[in-house]
């Protein structure tokens, strides 16, 4: 079964690379995916509200805002759509931001130079969380 993940990137031409290179990794283990994108806080709040998303991905730092505040609305009943496990994707990897993004309900912190594999593995876990609390 195909899960739908969100990706928020203000960064259009690393949402490019990072989904295909993602999508053929996964595909690789048998593991059907397809990514829903999104530039801006705005913008991701009008996918989430679409709904039939199992995760997200989000950039915390973001043209319109900070991607914790999106992971607050989506965990914390913000009026963004149900609940969905949702993964920060940071450029560094403070020890702070992943404690903040935690606080905020995220399963965690992903470095955007994560090898695949880091990768592939984030996102299976990811998506287990939504599979085993829906």
């Amino acid at each position: 079964m195909e899960k739908r993940i969100l990706l928020v990137e203000d960064d259009a031409s690393f949402r490019e690379v990072f989904t295909r290179a993602l999508g053929m990794a996964l595909a690789s283990e048998h593991f059907d995916v397809s990514f829903v994108e999104a530039g801006t806080l705005a913008a991701a709040r009008v996918r989430l509200k679409e709904g039939g998303l199992d995760a997200a991905l989000i950039d915390v730092t973001l043209p319109d805002g900070h991607g914790l505040e999106l992971v607050g609305e989506i965990n914390n009943g913000g009026g963004v759509g149900s609940p969905i496990p949702t993964m920060v994707l940071t450029a560094s990897l403070e020890t702070s931001m992943a404690g903040r993004a935690i606080e905020q309900g995220a399963r965690g912190a992903l470095s955007k130079v994560a090898s695949m594999s880091e990768t592939v593995n984030a996102i299976k876990r990811l998506t287990d969380a939504y599979r085993s609390s829906a």
